[in-house]
């Protein structure tokens, strides 16, 4: 509906607007065009270097979180492989609780204040065991305690644990011989993460673990739309982590888009001028139409008098000299229609006399036929009768169209003259369907066909029991008259040949019934020829069924 109506008013438009405006529109299009690839390129350019900058950045961010997780995991192996230390936890002291405590004096609480003097960033060192030393320190706790312990899913050796804004270290002591031994390091959030916070706003990290589980999030939340965003990934060397990079374009898109206002502003300076070049072209174009177009106003006001003429040799003046020829043509065709006029009037009146004919041979018909039975004479006003009825249906008031109960009359009509005349020699059958009797057909296609049969298939006299059929019914084709007789036949190469019949020829109006079907109705219809020798004749006429 839209572009109908936009249609619409571009062909209201004089012709100096739909040249301006269909040249602007041809010169918008590449403008707009290199302004969008503008765009696109700069947008292109601006997230590659956005990328690459946020590529180098991960690699630097992974690099120091991998060196400060490989300096916790020397500490751990440090401590873990200390001998004092081991030797504390495999020792059964029994009730020697004075060798136990001058043990934890000696080695294992300077060890630990030395690891924590080393880096200020670790919380708490602590122990789990299910041995004698339970209880000496505040720092050695229960094994079922950390079993407990909602981050602890009983894996052994080393695990790095982010929980609850905790960081933990967990290493499996050297064991003894009753149960396992645990050390947990708690270390700083903050300072193992310090780096990644401080990345800029259009970046958004995270850490994701072994089954991408999260193990960090920065505290700037992520980008929105998954299609506005890259996604980044780096994993470390020292611990199953991944170093999650999602990088916003959103910062590509704003550079890009400053690049285009000044493409923009290019753009429609270059359109201005474009406007200005095409308005001064168009009115300079238009010009000589419009004097054209004031000479033809006055022609159509009646002025067949008007002098048009041009010595420019483009369109516009061919087109002008054009018109001026068919001026010319149309006042010679003025004087010729006055002319035909006048012999069309005698035309209507030469009509009007041979309307007349047809009335005056009924006329004569009926009072012959009168005649004839007044004098008792029954077999002549048969004939009478039935000569009047075939001229009357054939003549069907000039219509080119009859019903089927109408061409059935014309074609009885015809078939009890040729009785007449030919003393009965053959026998006639009518087989129709009552209900195709209202259908309406070209008229006159029947009497030529069975014209042929009579006189072709039954040119044998010393024949006996011929017989001619007329059948009307119905198929999925449409509606069939057939003409059938069993006389002498012909071979199939003479059916094939009876359609094609020249003007003059045997079977001429054979052939003219079935081109007055085809021109009528289409090439698929008309009529089908079934013969062979001794084997009678079938001739077939198919036309819509039309209900």
């Amino acid at each position: 509906m839209m572009l109908r109506l936009i249609k619409s008013k571009f062909n209201d438009l004089k012709f100096r607007g739909k040249l301006l405006l269909s040249h602007l529109i041809i010169a918008l299009i590449p403008i707009l065009l290199l302004g969008t690839l503008s765009f696109y390129q700069s947008y292109r350019a601006q997230l590659k270097e956005l990328e690459n900058e946020a590529r180098s950045s991960l690699n630097q961010a992974a690099s120091i979180l991998d060196y400060k997780i490989n300096r916790y995991n020397m500490l751990c192996e440090f401590l873990v492989l200390n001998r004092e230390l081991s030797a504390v936890f495999l020792k059964d002291y029994g009730s020697n609780y004075f060798r136990m405590y001058l043990d934890f004096r000696d080695f294992v609480d300077p060890m630990i204040a030395q690891t924590k003097l080393m880096d200020e960033d670790i919380e708490d060192i602590t122990f789990y065991t299910s041995g004698d030393l339970l209880g000496i320190r505040g720092n050695i706790l229960p094994l079922e305690e950390l079993r407990e312990q909602p981050w602890y899913n009983g894996e052994k050796g080393r695990r790095w644990i982010v929980h609850d804004g905790r960081v933990y270290l967990l290493q499996q002591l050297i064991s003894n011989l009753r149960e396992s031994n645990y050390m947990v390091i708690t270390i700083h959030h903050d300072s193992l993460f310090a780096d990644l916070d401080r990345l800029s706003d259009h970046i958004s990290v995270s850490i994701e673990g072994r089954d991408q589980e999260p193990v960090y999030q920065s505290p700037m939340s992520a980008p929105q739309a998954a299609r506005d965003t890259t996604v980044l990934r780096e994993p470390l060397q020292n611990v199953d982590w991944a170093i999650k990079y999602t990088l916003s374009h959103a910062n590509a898109y704003f550079n890009a888009l400053t690049i285009f206002k000044i493409t923009f502003f290019v753009i429609m300076l270059s359109l201005l001028i474009t406007f200005c070049l095409i308005y001064i072209f168009s009115t300079n174009f238009t010009r000589r139409i419009v004097r054209l177009k004031n000479k033809v106003d006055k022609v159509e006001q009646d002025n067949l008098d008007v002098v048009i003429y041009s010595s420019s040799k483009d369109e516009i003046g061919q087109l002008t000299n054009g018109i001026a020829k068919m001026l010319g043509r149309i006042n010679s065709l003025i004087k010729q229609v006055y002319e035909a006029e006048i012999a069309k009037r005698e035309s209507e009146y030469n009509q009007l006399i041979a309307q007349i004919n047809p009335h005056f041979l009924y006329n004569t018909l009926s009072f012959i036929n009168w005649r004839a039975v007044k004098k008792h004479d029954i077999e002549t006003s048969y004939i009478i009768a039935s000569l009047a009825k075939f001229y009357r249906t054939t003549l069907n008031k000039g219509k080119t169209r009859v019903r089927v109960r109408d061409e059935l009359e014309n074609i009885k009509a015809y078939i009890d003259l040729q009785l007449i005349m030919h003393d009965g020699g053959f026998e006639v059958e009518y087989e129709v369907d009552d209900d195709l009797l209202g259908q309406e057909i070209i008229h006159f296609i029947l009497q030529p066909i069975v014209e042929n049969a009579i006189k072709h298939g039954f040119a044998d006299a010393a024949g006996e029991d011929r017989l001619l059929q007329i059948l009307v019914y119905r198929t999925s084709r449409g509606l069939k008259l057939s003409v059938r007789d069993n006389g002498v036949g012909m071979l199939p190469e003479q059916a094939s040949r009876l359609l094609l019949a020249e003007s003059g020829s045997s079977g001429c109006g054979v052939k003219n019934v079935n081109d007055r079907i085809r021109l009528y109705y289409g090439p698929e219809y008309g009529l089908d020829i079934e013969s062979g020798l001794e084997l009678g004749t079938t001739v077939t006429i198919t036309v819509p069924y039309e209900p």
